[in-house]
């Protein structure tokens, strides 16, 4: 594993570690509040069937140098804006690469490839969808899953920041940040602070294919979550895998304790686009 350091354009650093030398390039982005020293099994394992994955240490981990999240505001638009062309600029990634995610960082593959880049061959989403409550089964869960959304927001306007390592979700965060996150969650729709681009729009012109692959016993992202995110990406060729395992899979711990099975899936699906 090699640990290149990156600088954007805005004076903020971070690093992206390289695992593996050979094969098409992946760009790997991790989700809320998760370092991307948590999911080596899993990149070394993806590299380990011929890939090379770059994977981005986002803003607020600690490789980053915003750890200080009350004294370093930043969203969703700082990873797509300057972190994301920082690392492609500033590492030896091959271009077109494949960009993936888990979670938030799904999401913000989504994103990225819908600001109309031609630098991405291929997007992968694992176990990211939609926050927003109308991918939840019941009114009882979508009437909780709104009171949640609408008390975090409270609480992060009143620290002005969120206190995910407290309330067990997403770590600590800016306030930018967790607003990003939450007005998706109230609304369906991203609408990113700090940034004039219309993002829905850009979602909807992605023609790259698209992998949006779910976990049984995910309790944070079902298929529906996943589903009405992918829903948005009309213009795009849409494949949708729900893995299953002998046993469940957690949210977070499938990429140490089952990385194997995840790695495969998404070799397969790769291999099919004849990527």
């Amino acid at each position: 594993m090699r640990t290149l350091p990156i600088s954007s354009s805005d004076g903020a650093s971070t690093v992206v570690e390289v695992y593996g030398n050979s094969g098409p390039s992946v760009l790997f982005l991790p989700g809320l509040g998760v370092p991307i020293s948590y999911f080596a099994p899993f990149l070394t394992e993806w590299a380990d069937r011929g890939f090379t994955i770059y994977a981005l240490e986002l803003r607020g981990m600690p490789l980053s140098s915003t750890t200080d999240i009350r004294s370093n505001e930043f969203g969703y638009a700082h990873a797509l804006e300057f972190d994301i062309p920082a690392a492609i600029a500033q590492t030896d990634i091959a271009v077109p690469f494949i960009l993936a995610g888990h979670s938030l960082g799904g999401q913000l593959a989504l994103l990225y490839t819908g600001r109309g880049t031609s630098e991405v061959a291929a997007v992968i989403s694992i176990a990211s969808g939609s926050s927003h409550a109308s991918a939840l089964k019941s009114s009882r869960l979508r009437i909780r899953r709104r009171a949640q959304v609408g008390t975090i927001g409270i609480i992060a306007r009143t620290l002005g920041y969120h206190p995910g390592d407290r309330l067990g979700f997403g770590g600590r965060q800016p306030r930018r940040m967790i607003e990003d996150w939450a007005h998706e969650a109230r609304t369906g729709r991203f609408r990113l602070a700090g940034s004039t681009f219309d993002d829905e729009g850009g979602i909807a012109t992605i023609t790259q294919p698209v992998l949006m692959l779910t976990l049984e016993g995910d309790r944070l992202i079902s298929p529906e979550a996943s589903g009405l995110l992918a829903a948005r990406a009309v213009a795009a060729e849409v494949t949708k895998l729900h893995l299953t395992d002998e046993r469940p899979f957690d949210h977070f711990r499938w990429a140490r304790k089952q990385p194997a099975q995840v790695a495969g899936a998404v070799t397969i699906w790769l291999g099919q686009q004849q990527i």
